[in-house]
């Protein structure tokens, strides 16, 4: 790039920075940086060729907000990718995204400027601000950033590798999931370059800082608490199960259709039985949910009257309503005075939401005519109402100090952040329909429950759409087989980080931990051709956002990250032969000069001496003859 449109960026973007943040109000700046990024154009000759660009990075103290600009246009992936490379950053160094506004800002020569491959590098920017240790100039990257801190893959690795070269930046960092011609190789390696794959953001931070961040993580993740609390759920739901077991006019049904039911619930109860024996209480509790509406459903087909058939089933809706409320007006009052359990407050109000939506369902699926289906959402509903119940039902009674207003703020941040995340994801280009729609259906329900001033519930549907999508981004790097279990080990990581970062903090993260056990049923790293490892990333995604929630709703103090100094050696490159001959020619020519300019001011010294002495030869004569 000319250093004069080098300069005018700078100062352009500056400008910008500082009308953008007098725009907000007066602001403390935190930080500012630059790098170059650098992207892929079409030549005269239809060829693709690597372009530069320059990124800045200017964070004040705010409230989340992240802010992107260019000259040229951006496209909206890119200003997705800033969200969540902002988010991430803040995730890597353990720091709240809450008390910071980041503003970025792109100065190309391209047309425009779009695509999510320099997500890694503005995760780079915000996390050299925020753990105030400045970038290496000599370094760059190209690489999308992954929610789980992993570098996904990008396109065209190889050009850009030259144009980084081109601009005289010796380290160049690219996915370990992609690869790069012989012919970039020899290229950058003609011009110092050295390209290097990195897996994740901690190293390419590594690389760029000098500073190594990657956090030591503890497995032993399931506290005394945990145990304690999920152990007495456990025995509640198991109780209610049963009962509802008892409660069965027979075990043994003519009618197939219900006999199916009760041998699936009696076959889910022994493998419950085994969960809890190894202490895995949510994933026992979890299964209950199923088994005991097959035993709901069961008893209810068999109490059926030979007439009145509807009638019975809105009597048994009507019940369920009141019961719900009552419920609702309980864990309403005066339950939860710890921080640390305040999370099972809202997982209990997003049951009863669940239950009153099953409810809708049966009333549905009774005014069609289905009455089989009318029994089947009304028993979901019926159990869902009472895990709400159980998840306060063990917990003290005190004051929560989380004000509705707090709710409404929270329901609306995870809104914001759930509609970055479904556009990302879905500018990906990812080929699983089922799974986008499902993504895009939960965003809708959020927003259609924060309307409704149901904020909690929005909350839960909103980071089940942000789980979903990062689901998909993180399957998006998954290009072939062989990465599988690097990318399944890079998320338990970040999970785990996650988890032990709020238990710092004092925290007890309920669902985080309970996901994470759940999640691993699904993926067995020595078998990496495990077709449940969508189902395995979805429980990671969502042990991270849940925890992250409990974070938020107790207002706890993150605990950051300490950097330690730990540089990575970089190998200098071997010139080509041509330039090493270059350089000696230029240093034995240089050696010359230098000689001739002494020689030349020894001889003038030389000079200036004997014409200072024939001077005074001539005034000691002169003054001889004018004594005589």
């Amino acid at each position: 790039m000319d250093s004069r449109l080098f300069i005018l960026s700078l100062l352009l973007a500056a400008f910008l920075m500082v009308g953008a943040v007098h725009a907000q109000g007066v602001q403390n700046v935190v930080g500012s940086t630059s790098l170059y990024i650098f992207g892929v154009t079409n030549s005269s000759n239809g060829t693709l060729v690597g372009v530069p660009a320059l990124l800045n990075l200017t964070i004040t103290n705010g409230t989340g907000q992240v802010f992107l600009g260019s000259t040229p246009l951006t496209q909206t992936d890119t200003q997705a990718q800033a969200v969540l490379s902002a988010e991430l950053a803040c995730q890597l160094l353990n720091v709240n995204c809450d008390n910071y506004n980041f503003y970025y800002y792109i100065t190309s020569s391209s047309v425009e400027v779009g695509g999510p491959s320099a997500g890694s590098a503005f995760t780079m920017a915000a996390m050299s601000i925020l753990s105030g240790k400045p970038l290496n100039k000599n370094v760059a990257m190209t690489g999308t950033a992954n929610p789980d801190g992993s570098v996904g893959i990008v396109g065209d690795v190889s050009q850009k590798s030259e144009a980084a070269a081109n601009q005289h930046i010796k380290t160049f960092l690219y996915p370990s999931t992609d690869t790069i011609s012989s012919a970039a190789l020899s290229y950058d390696e003609a011009h110092g370059e050295i390209p290097i794959p990195v897996s994740s953001e901690y190293q390419a931070f590594q690389y760029f800082t000098g500073y190594n961040i990657t956090p030591t993580v503890d497995y032993n993740i399931q506290t005394s608490l945990y145990l304690s609390l999920m152990k007495q759920t456990y025995l509640q739901f198991d109780s209610y199960q049963n009962s509802l077991y008892s409660s069965l006019p027979s075990v043994n049904d003519s009618n197939s259709s219900i006999q199916l039911l009760i041998n699936e619930a009696m076959s889910d109860m022994s493998a419950q039985k085994a969960e809890a024996a190894n202490g895995s209480y949510y994933v026992a509790a979890s299964s209950m949910i199923t088994s005991s509406s097959d035993l709901l459903q069961a008893k209810l087909l068999e109490s059926l009257p030979s007439s009145g058939q509807d009638s019975f089933v809105n009597t048994l809706i009507s019940q369920e309503n009141s019961t719900i409320k009552g419920i609702e007006n309980n864990i309403s009052s005066n339950y939860v005075s710890n921080s640390s359990t305040l999370i099972l407050k809202f997982i209990a109000f997003d049951r009863l939401m669940q239950a009153r939506n099953y409810l809708n369902d049966s009333i549905q699926s009774l005014s069609s005519g289905d009455l089989q289906n009318a029994i089947y959402y009304y028993s979901l509903a019926a159990v869902k109402a009472q895990t709400a119940y159980f998840w306060v039902s063990i917990l003290p009674k005190g004051s929560s100090n989380f004000s509705q207003s707090q709710y409404e703020a929270l329901s609306n941040y995870y809104l914001y952040k759930a509609s970055s995340y479904n556009d990302y994801a879905s500018l990906l280009g990812v080929d699983l329909p089922p799974e986008v729609s499902e993504m895009q259906s939960y965003l809708s329900s959020a927003q259609s429950r924060y309307y409704s001033g149901n904020y909690i519930s929005s909350i839960f549907a909103s980071i089940e759409s942000i789980s979903l999508a990062q689901m998909l981004i993180e399957e998006n790097s998954l290009i072939n087989i062989s990465v599988l279990s690097q990318i399944g080990n890079q998320s338990a990581i970040a999970t785990l980080n996650t988890i032990n970062s709020a238990e710092a903090s004092g925290i007890t993260p309920f669902l985080g931990i309970s996901y994470y056990y759940f999640g691993n049923q699904f993926y067995n790293p020595s078998n990496v051709s495990n077709s449940d490892f969508s189902e395995y990333l979805l429980f990671e995604t969502e042990a991270r956002d849940f925890t992250q929630l409990g974070m938020l709703v107790s207002n706890a103090s993150l605990i950051p990250h300490t950097p330690s100094l730990q540089p990575i050696p970089v190998s200098t490159p071997v010139a080509p032969l041509l330039e090493e001959i270059s350089f000696i020619v230029l240093g034995i020519a240089i050696g010359v000069v230098l000689a001739g300019i002494v020689f030349e001011y020894r001889l003038y010294l030389k000079t200036r001496k004997n014409k200072s002495n024939e001077s005074g030869k001539k005034k000691v004569i002169h003054k001889k003859r004018s004594r005589k």
